[in-house]
């Protein structure tokens, strides 16, 4: 297996989830937040998902911006699609510490391990903690990820159609 660069790209934004048949190149940016890649080995897809925090604040709180609900709202779909949980894999991207008064990084990898380890899903690898950011493509036709690591995420890493800052 290889890693490929597809001429489909998405920019994945922290809450949302994307699900593709289609060789896509996955493209985004984590901090604190974390990106949670799952490939179907079977059918050779992949789902993903992007959030900010571990939990909701309140069991009325319904938004994929939180991991508990993002992760298994992503599965589930998976699984309607077709996919049998015995066949789905995971990488997992993020999750650092970068600023000290917020444990957030820390806590949003635990509840991806939880999620996925609830669902005995196995994690293949992660590019987590620490305390920069990192900027990843993930191949959805391979499962395959690329990290770069980072000590400044600009705006415009997150929008990157907008206008550059140049510092």
């Amino acid at each position: 297996m290889s890693f490929s660069v597809s001429e489909y790209k998405y920019l994945i934004q922290p809450g949302y989830l994307y699900i593709t048949d289609n060789g896509t190149s996955i493209y985004g940016v984590t901090g604190s937040g974390v990106f949670v890649g799952v490939f179907d080995e079977k059918k050779k897809y992949s789902g993903c998902c992007s959030y900010l925090y571990p939990i909701p604040p309140n069991k009325k709180t319904v938004s994929t911006k939180y991991g508990s609900i993002a992760i298994k709202h992503l599965i589930k779909k998976m699984e309607n699609k077709g996919s049998s949980i015995e066949d789905l894999r995971a990488h997992i991207i993020g999750g650092s510490d970068t600023d000290t008064s917020s444990d957030y990084g820390q806590r949003n990898l635990n509840i991806a391990k939880t999620v996925l380890n609830h669902f005995t899903i196995e994690i293949l690898s992660s590019d987590t903690g620490g305390k920069i950011g990192r900027k990843f493509i993930y191949d959805t036709e391979s499962g395959q990820s690329l990290t770069f690591k980072t000590e400044k995420i600009r705006k415009s890493d997150w929008f990157p159609y907008e206008k550059r800052e140049t510092s």
